[in-house]
């Protein structure tokens, strides 16, 4: 058992070890911090008719405070015009930019070879619109489930009310989990230029969606604890914390990658 582990581990940091896999988590990174702020944008824009800012210290939990304070201001700022919309679909644009480093990796670690630059750029495309979408429902969907507890609840009797909520609190995490999960498993699978069956994307997903939480967690407690960048970059300090926070999160996804490599490559016997 010890000696399985070992060589898995082993199999992984070869892996990780690659001379591309070094750049594509800071340029993974940078083009999800563009993707950031039009999709806080448009969250305000669809929640100008719903006070947004009480529910909103749901995402607090989740996040560090310096991140949380951007993303809040984003969505708070109701810029509902034809700047931003432009705006969005220029982002949208570049941050294409970012899943094609995804799409070019895959292929690499998967030893598939397409050399078709203009349908990477298609697919690029479509996947930054997916990967927007999941974005979107990280900030989203814990505010808009609050209100439809508050909602339904506000229409039952007390004792229902009671069950209503404890049943909710029970099962929102591993549901919010579960969806993150099958999310990262779509853009893991539609990532290679050739057709992969998904079931070896499943570890790779587990792994992104757990240390996701973990990380962010971790991350938030030292900041909160331990760290004071006020002290050394001022007014910078948040946008810091903020690209900080985000290239992990792609390290961790780039590392998810690598897993759903290995477990393809081992079950075609096939050496990298």
């Amino acid at each position: 058992m010890k000696q399985k582990i070992r060589d898995y581990l082993k199999r992984i940091i070869k892996l990780i070890k690659l001379e591309e896999m070094s750049f594509l988590p800071g340029h993974l990174a940078f083009y999800l911090v563009l993707m950031i702020i039009p999709v806080c944008s448009i969250i305000g824009v669809f929640g100008s008719n719903i006070d947004l800012n009480t529910s909103l210290l749901r995402v607090k939990q989740n996040i560090p405070n310096a991140v949380f304070n951007i993303v809040s201001s984003a969505i708070n700022s109701n810029n509902n015009n034809y700047n931003m919309i432009l705006f969005i679909i220029f982002s949208l644009w570049i941050s294409s930019g970012g899943t094609k480093a995804i799409i070019v990796t895959s292929n690499l670690l998967f030893k598939i070879k397409d050399k078709d630059e203009l349908k990477i750029r298609i697919k690029a495309l479509y996947m930054v619109i997916f990967l927007f979408l999941l974005i979107f429902f990280l900030i989203l969907v814990p505010v808009l489930g609050d209100i439809l507890i508050k909602f339904i609840t506000s229409h039952l009797s007390e004792s229902g009310e009671k069950i209503i909520s404890l049943l909710y609190n029970i099962i929102k995490y591993p549901v919010s989990l579960f969806l993150i999960f099958i999310f990262l498993k779509i853009l893991y699978t539609i990532a290679p230029s050739e057709n992969i069956n998904s079931k070896y994307m499943n570890k790779g997903a587990i792994f992104t969606t757990l240390m996701w939480l973990i990380l962010s967690r971790i991350y938030s407690y030292h900041l909160n604890n331990y760290s004071n960048y006020n002290v050394y970059y001022g007014s910078l300090s948040n946008i810091l914390i903020l690209l900080v926070w985000v290239y992990l999160l792609s390290y961790i996804f780039t590392i998810g990658i690598v897993i759903n490599v290995d477990s393809y490559l081992v079950s075609k016997k096939i050496d990298f």
